[in-house]
């Protein structure tokens, strides 16, 4: 019965410290967008994109055939979340 407590409190810490990593996922990756679209479209400014809008131009960019068309993708949508 001790082996059942201690398994049952490893656990618990376990699925405790994923949850907490997974929670403060959404900063990086809303960063990790904000870098990457820099990187796509050096002239548009990201720092006013909350970082739902900045993933959803990431995703909407990554969805397009060829930098170019992706690029577009990103300025346009970049302005109308700005805007």
């Amino acid at each position: 019965m001790n082996r059942f407590a201690v398994l049952t409190a490893a656990a618990l810490t376990a699925t405790a410290a994923l949850t907490g990593v997974a929670s403060a996922q959404a900063y990086n990756t809303g960063d990790y967008a904000r870098a990457t679209l820099v990187k796509l479209v050096p002239s548009a400014d990201v720092s006013g994109l909350t970082n739902a809008e900045a993933v959803a131009v990431l995703q909407a960019a990554n969805a397009e055939t060829g930098r170019t068309n992706a690029k577009e993708t990103a300025s346009s949508m970049i302005r109308d979340f700005t805007n």
